[in-house]
């Protein structure tokens, strides 16, 4: 009577611990597509920001021609217009901008590889029993 109770406590232990491995597994599948949906989205707007910043450079450079030819100045650098320094300031926004989606991409990354490990750690958990 014992051993009958025994075994199928110890069924029930081993149901209960694949389980609980199989929930886990599945919530870091879940998080791990998220976490790469993340980066997608980022990558996105890294490149949409470039995209930006390269047409407010293009914009700065010709503004700067514009100038110089307006008024015949050999020096760019003696230049002061609001439509400059405006762009000069949007440059450095966009560019600041790109600095944290990349920072949150390698962070991101860094995540995704600790959690395809942990999925890989609980996968061999499994295959041990």
């Amino acid at each position: 009577m014992f051993n009958v109770v025994s075994n199928q406590l110890k069924q029930l232990i081993l149901v209960s611990y694949y389980e609980s491995l199989d929930a886990c597994a599945k919530h870091l599948d879940v998080k791990i597509k998220a976490m790469k949906q993340y980066i997608s989205y980022l990558a996105q707007k890294r490149c949409h920001l470039s995209k930006m910043i390269d047409k407010y450079n293009l914009e700065l450079d010709n503004k700067y021609m514009d100038k110089i030819e307006d008024f015949k100045i050999t020096c760019a650098k003696k230049l002061e217009d609001h439509d400059l320094l405006w762009l000069q300031k949007q440059i450095n926004m966009l560019e600041s901008e790109l600095a944290k989606i990349d920072e949150a991409m390698k962070r991101t990354l860094d995540q995704i590889a600790n959690t395809i490990a942990e999925r890989t750690m609980l996968t061999q958990m499994n295959s041990l029993l």
